[in-house]
């Protein structure tokens, strides 16, 4: 009788040490997933900001502003539900709030036509990888439905004329550097391609009307100067030519008789 009831008294710790660790392990896939959500949702944070630091060398519109902001306040509320007693995420998100609303009746976007060409290449590429994650945040959001599709063509398109105009003031840099050094077949080709590009926009900003001018300026230059020195050669083999006559002449003119 007392052999049945150690049996099961065995079988019931079994069962219970097997719940529990069933438990625990239960818990601590949950834990592992909140850590992992809230480590996910820390990164979107800390990319918009690392985006947010350059809202100063480049134009953003209020919509694009708003966008960033809304997707720092969505990041927020996810880690949030994650850990609600956290008031360091409670307090973000108070002053993301305000600054969403602070932006919406307050913000005036700069004007598109002043933009700040990059100092350096370094400069330069560092404006074109920041373009590049803000174009990548902003297929993630349309993906996802928080933005419609009006605003996501409209914010898309200023940002790939961003893109067009650091690579335009880089491409300057180089044509500008050929023509010192009379590459001119070099500085042509590029010229050429640029304005292609320009000439398709239909919609160029004073920026851009003024780089346009100055390529056909350059172009202008490179092509008098071609003519100048062009004419000039001639004019040099001309007077080769008159010389080596005036030589002959004087070797076959008639001789006089002593």
């Amino acid at each position: 009788m007392l052999f049945p009831i150690i049996v099961s008294l065995i079988a019931l710790l079994l069962f219970i040490l097997i719940g529990y660790n069933m438990i625990q392990q239960y818990k601590l896939k949950i834990e592992t997933e909140k850590r992992i959500a809230m480590s996910k949702q820390r990164a979107v944070i800390s990319e918009v900001d690392e985006i947010l630091l350059n809202a100063t060398r480049m134009p953003f519109s209020k919509n694009l502003l708003l966008i960033l902001q809304q997707r720092i306040r969505n990041a927020l509320m996810l880690m949030l539900n994650n850990a609600p007693t956290n008031e360091t995420i409670r307090d973000h998100l108070k002053n993301t709030e305000v600054q969403i609303q602070q932006t919406r009746e307050n913000y005036s976007p700069p004007d598109e036509s002043s933009f700040r060409a990059p100092e350096n290449d370094k400069e330069a590429l560092l404006l074109l990888q920041v373009t590049k994650k803000i174009r990548a945040v902003l297929r993630s959001e349309h993906a996802k439905g928080k933005i419609n599709t009006e605003i996501f063509v409209a914010e898309d398109h200023r940002l790939e004329l961003m893109q067009l105009k650091i690579n335009l003031e880089n491409s300057i840099k180089r044509i500008t550097n050929a023509h010192l050094n009379k590459q001119f077949g070099s500085a042509n080709q590029m010229i050429n391609k640029l304005l292609e590009i320009l000439q398709s926009i239909p919609d160029k900003d004073s920026y851009l009307e003024r780089q346009y001018e100055k390529l056909l300026a350059i172009k202008d230059e490179i092509k008098s100067y071609l003519v100048k020195h062009s004419d000039k050669e001639l004019e040099a083999i001309k007077a080769r030519e008159e010389e080596k006559k005036n030589d002959l002449d004087v070797l076959f003119q008639d001789k006089k008789k002593w």
